[in-house]
């Protein structure tokens, strides 16, 4: 009979914080300094907006010079969505990466509706 596999503990490198833990807590005695970065929305300029599905999904020499950068900051005002956390639960719900009693359908229309 063969003994059973246990797996190894997640390597810090590899995982994020758990939901309800801060990310500076989780990363305390890994690294000196944690950073988070916001990937900016954009906003079509030069090319068609319906050209943003699946198979005709631009590249991104494309995305670099025919849209518009539009800050995390400016889409919370553009949305009318109140904070970051709000703007990020939706992104989430709209992406199907959250279990349905923490998702915010309302922000994710808010969302749908900017774009």
């Amino acid at each position: 009979m063969e003994k059973p596999r246990v797996l190894p503990a997640p390597h810090k490198f590899a995982v994020c914080a758990p939901d309800d833990m801060p990310i500076k807590s989780y990363y305390q005695g890994i690294f000196d300094e944690v950073f988070i970065f916001f990937h900016p929305f954009i906003k079509p300029k030069l090319i068609d907006y319906e050209q943003f599905e699946p198979g005709t999904y631009p590249g991104k020499n494309d995305i670099i010079e025919k849209c518009e950068l539009v800050t995390w900051k400016e889409f919370l005002n553009i949305s009318g969505i109140e904070s970051f956390r709000k703007l990020d639960v939706g992104l989430h719900t709209r992406s199907i990466g959250l279990k349905k009693q923490y998702s915010d359908e309302s922000t994710a229309q808010l969302i749908q509706d900017a774009c």
